[in-house]
C-alpha cells in the first residue's frame, strides 16, 4: 500500500472525516498522539549487529587464512576488502538513521474498543492541533462543516513502510518488521 497524503480533515456535526476515512463522533472513546517506535529491522541500531558479524567473520576469515590453511592468504586482501566496503556501507546506514531520520508520530482514534491510526506525520505540534480539535468537536459538536488544511506533510492510513502499527499502552506505536 502506497503513503497517500492528506491535506485536510473535515469536522462536521456528527462525523469526522481524514482522507477516505470517516470516524462517527459519537462512537469515538479515545484521540491519542503517540511516537511512532521501529522494532526489528527498521529499528536504529540494527545495522549495529550486523555490524558485528562482518568484523567477527573478517577476523575468522583472516585467522583461517593465516593458521589454517596458510594457501589461502592470496584471497585474503579480497576477502577483507569485501568486508571493509560492507562494513562501511553498514556503518554509514546506522549514521543515516542514527542522525538524520526523523522522528515519526502518529494521531491514533479509538471507536468502540479498536484504535485505528488515522495520520502520521513528523510535525508534533500539529497533529496534537488536529488532536484538539476533533476532542473540541467531541466536546462541542460544530454546527456546520469545518475544514482544516495540513501546514505539513500527513499522511493517511494505519500503514508505514509496508508495516503496520501496533498501538501499545505506553504511548507509542509500535512499527515491527
Amino acid at each position: 500500500m502506497a503513503k497517500k497524503r492528506v491535506g485536510e480533515i473535515r469536522i462536521s456535526k456528527r462525523i469526522v472525516r481524514i482522507a477516505h476515512e470517516v470516524y462517527p463522533l459519537a462512537n469515538i472513546s479515545r484521540v491519542r498522539t503517540m511516537r511512532v517506535v521501529y522494532k526489528g529491522r527498521l529499528s536504529t541500531f540494527y545495522p549495529l549487529g550486523q555490524l558485528v558479524v562482518v568484523a567477527a567473520l573478517a577476523a575468522a576469515a583472516s585467522f583461517v587464512a593465516e593458521e589454517v590453511l596458510p594457501e589461502a592468504r592470496e584471497y585474503l586482501p579480497t576477502v577483507l576488502a569485501v568486508a571493509g566496503v560492507w562494513g562501511g556501507l553498514l556503518a554509514l546506514w546506522f549514521l543515516y538513521r542514527l542522525i538524520f531520520r526523523r522522528t515519526r508520530y502518529s494521531l491514533v482514534i479509538e471507536t468502540a474498543g479498536t484504535q485505528y491510526t488515522a495520520l502520521w506525520g513528523t510535525d508534533l505540534d500539529e497533529l496534537r492541533h488536529i488532536e484538539g480539535l476533533i476532542v473540541a468537536a467531541i466536546e462541542d459538536p460544530p454546527a456546520t462543516e469545518e475544514r482544516y488544511t495540513f501546514n505539513n506533510a500527513f499522511y493517511v492510513g494505519n500503514t508505514f513502510a509496508r508495516d503496520t502499527f501496533n498501538v501499545s499502552g505506553g504511548g507509542r506505536a509500535t512499527v515491527n518488521n
